[in-house]
């Protein structure tokens, strides 16, 4: 499952942070939210067991969106100023042996609401894919990606 995901996530990853393409129909102020990023954090959310149990890790996953975002020049960092890459993935796997999957990924950012100026986090940029793959396809679905 690790390569499917990986895959999905990757391609989310890279629209989001390069800046995301005509082909994906971003309004001119999510593109705007992107332009400045200095610094990005990548944060991925725990796995459903049994998805880790079918081969998906979520360390690797994280490692695999660092080492592109480090390879297109983005920044990561730690700094509570950074914007946080955040990437949720939930999976179900029926009776059939298929697996469902939802692959969220968010770009936050800290932001001030203008009526109170409390400071919290707020989505500036998000996207969210779902589908289905056999469990013994899911190996061969990296090279969408990659």
């Amino acid at each position: 499952m690790t390569r499917l995901l990986k895959a999905i996530v990757v391609t989310a990853l890279v629209l989001a942070v390069s800046g995301a393409s005509s082909a994906v129909a971003q309004d001119d102020v999510e593109r705007e939210n992107l332009a400045d990023l200095r610094e990005v954090n990548v944060v991925v959310e725990e796995l459903a067991a049994d998805a880790e149990s079918a081969g998906l890790d979520r360390r690797a996953i994280e490692n695999a969106i660092e080492g592109l975002l480090e390879q297109r020049g983005v920044p990561l960092g730690s700094s509570r100023s950074a914007a946080d890459l955040y990437v949720n993935i939930d999976t179900f796997r029926g009776s059939t042996g298929l697996y469902a999957y939802c692959v969220e990924v968010s770009i936050q950012q800290l932001v001030t609401i203008e009526s109170n100026q409390l400071r919290t986090l707020a989505d500036v940029w998000q996207l969210a894919i779902l589908g289905t793959v056999g469990a013994g396809n899911l190996s061969g679905l990296e090279s969408v990606v990659l």
